[in-house]
């Protein structure tokens, strides 16, 4: 199971998410430990939310954009209220600019604003040193 799960709501099915591609690609040694899943705006929040709390990730990456906002906002909302131990970290141009209005961000843990290209990699491994066990 990945420890990080990289994912969006496409306009359209046939729609790949190039971003998440981009994230992906510079993730370094958090590679491994990640995947990509891709939704559309068409399918249910609730089954969304429930495909990717089946991966039992520790860190859910999420673009934001005009067209997903709304489902995608009711996504987060599962995910937390399921498992509010879970990490949010949201990148996207919704989410860029009006932080502190949006629902969406009141409820993520993390909002990168702007290019989140090599960003996203340096925050989901400060998350994953902040929750991995101590040493012995």
């Amino acid at each position: 199971m990945p420890d990080i799960v990289l994912t969006t709501l496409n306009a359209k099915y046939i729609h790949a998410a190039f971003g998440l591609r981009y994230l992906m690609a510079n993730l370094g040694a958090l590679q491994s430990r990640a995947r990509l899943m891709e939704f559309d705006i068409n399918q249910r929040p609730a089954d969304i939310a429930e495909a990717l709390l089946a991966q039992s990730p520790r860190i859910v990456g999420l673009g934001v954009y005009i067209w997903n906002v709304a489902p995608a906002t009711e996504v987060v909302a599962l995910l937390k209220r399921v498992r509010p131990e879970l990490i949010v970290i949201l990148g996207g141009p919704e989410v860029s600019y009006e932080v502190e209005e949006q629902e969406i961000v009141r409820l993520a843990d993390h909002v990168i604003t702007g290019e989140a290209d090599l960003k996203f990699a340096e925050v989901a491994a400060d998350y994953s040193r902040a929750n991995d066990p101590p040493a012995e």
